[in-house]
């Protein structure tokens, strides 16, 4: 052999042996099926069954006169605001966002704990969560003696609005000053024009003789509303009760006297039970269901929106990782499908510290995605970041995931070489993309990840109920 050919043979034999002997890079993908316990660490992530609460929903035909009609007999009652849904109704011919629709009467609100709501309208027998989509009414919001009035709308594809103005710290529809709930009967009306604000639509809501009009936001008519229902439901979130009574109803010019038991549609309003669902508890991790797909066996449940200022009702169910950074590539895929989603609610999953977890709003050393979004929209899947430093970002918008069980595949992709060096993450949902450069400043804060999984946003809000399956993500040495 030729000392050339001898020399090409030593190099090629010395660079195989260094390619067989070079360590694997630090990271790989772990995939979770969950079609058995994964036992991952589990932090403040399930409500302590003593927690639990008595949930009473009374309210219906009552042989009393509250409401001011000319004789005894009117509906209303206890109404406990829950996630189950609690009405009492009165079955109408199909109604949508292109009919007019007119309501009048009088209520009567005897008594109002904190934290406690009701609506009075037209709605879905369908209709679920909360805001209620196919629906069209007035609330009564309670805080301890008092309460605040409200009329909006919701779109059967989970758009929302009403007339909103913004007095102090609070949304008011009504910019009038709370109501005592000391029985004083109040007269009302409320009607939806579909012609009214140049063919947008348009609410007017008649209150003791004053006048405050909507209109609806731009599209929601299109997006359009289905109702078969009129009379009282519950507003579907964790909450105290309310005593409200209604009399003297007139709907679409038929008089409702109540003098007998008019036999309304009854669904959940008599009833006693335990509810698990209890603010500011959490209840997710693993569960032996199949909401987001495959076969039995995921990950999720309910995940509350946390107070910053209450970091200890945070908490997480994670996998340990070993160590990641902002330096890595960081991958992440599966299935889900979200059930239930209060308005202001969120969720997070994706890679975290679990020593600063609790430091947020979006947590320190956090990167991945929020389901998020304000509740005029819908719940936005979108990427979400915070680095050593708390210096991060949340994409301003991203595909749209409603609380309707759809089941969708989903990707996070990290480069940490894209964006001229910053960064880059690619989010998909469906068929939907979304690209967030990252800011410069953001990966020379540094970063630590040693935990995979799901965990809260730390800022006050309600709840969402969201589930994940077939789960790939980046994990490190």
């Amino acid at each position: 052999m030729s000392d050339i050919k001898q020399s090409l043979l030593i190099l090629f034999l010395t660079i195989l042996s260094i390619v067989w002997v070079s360590p694997a890079p630090s990271e790989s993908l772990r995939k979770q099926d969950f079609s058995n316990d994964p036992g991952w660490e589990a932090v403040n992530n399930r409500i302590d069954p003593t927690k639990a609460k008595e949930i009473v929903q009374d309210f219906g035909y009552s042989k009393t006169h509250n409401a001011g009609g000319q004789s005894a007999g009117e509906i209303g009652g206890r109404i406990t605001r829950a996630l189950t849904k609690a009405s009492y109704s009165k079955v109408i011919p199909e109604k949508t966002l292109e009919d007019r629709l007119v309501a009048s009467g009088k209520f009567a609100c005897t008594d109002a704990d904190g934290g406690s709501a009701m609506l009075f309208g037209w709605f879905n027998s369908e209709s679920d969560g909360w805001r209620t989509p196919n629906s069209l009414a007035f609330r009564l919001d309670g805080n301890g003696g008092k309460y605040w009035v409200f009329f909006e709308y919701g779109t059967q594809e989970y758009g929302t609005g009403g007339g909103e103005t913004f007095e102090g710290e609070r949304y008011q529809t009504t910019p009038t000053p709370p109501e005592k709930s000391d029985g004083t009967v109040h007269e009302w009306s409320l009607s939806y024009d579909p012609e009214g604000a140049n063919g947008r639509g348009e609410m007017t809501f008649e209150f003791d003789g004053e006048t405050f009009t909507t209109q609806l936001r731009e599209g929601h008519k299109q997006q359009g509303a289905v109702f078969n229902r009129f009379g009282i439901f519950n507003q579907m979130t964790t909450g105290n009760h309310m005593n409200v009574y209604f009399d003297d109803l007139e709907i679409h010019g038929e008089r409702e006297g109540f003098d007998q038991d008019p036999k309304w549609e009854e669904d959940g309003n008599r009833t006693t039970y335990t509810d698990l669902i209890v603010r500011p508890y959490h209840n997710f991790g693993y569960s032996e269901t199949s909401i987001a797909g495959g076969e039995p066996g995921e990950l999720g449940g309910v995940i509350w929106r946390i107070e910053n200022q209450r970091p200890e009702n945070s908490g997480y169910y994670g996998d340990d990782i070993g160590k990641l950074t902002l330096e890595e590539r960081l991958e992440a895929s599966g299935k889900v499908s979200m059930t239930r989603a209060g308005a202001d609610s969120a969720a997070l999953i994706g890679w975290f510290n679990s020593n600063s977890f609790r430091e947020g709003p979006t947590p320190r050393n956090f990167f991945g995605i929020m389901v998020e979004g304000p509740s005029r929209t819908g719940h936005y899947f979108r990427s979400a970041y915070s680095n050593d430093k708390i210096l991060g970002e949340i994409e301003e918008r991203g595909p749209i995931i409603r609380p309707d069980g759809k089941q969708y595949d989903w990707t996070f992709r990290y480069d940490p070489e894209a964006n001229s060096g910053n960064g880059e993450i690619v989010v998909t949902l469906g068929d939907e993309q979304t690209i967030l450069p990252m800011r410069p400043d953001a990966r020379e804060g540094g970063a630590e990840f040693d935990r995979f999984g799901l965990l809260p946003y730390l800022q006050g809000g309600h709840h969402v109920e969201i589930f994940f399956d077939d789960i790939s993500y980046t994990v490190g040495d």
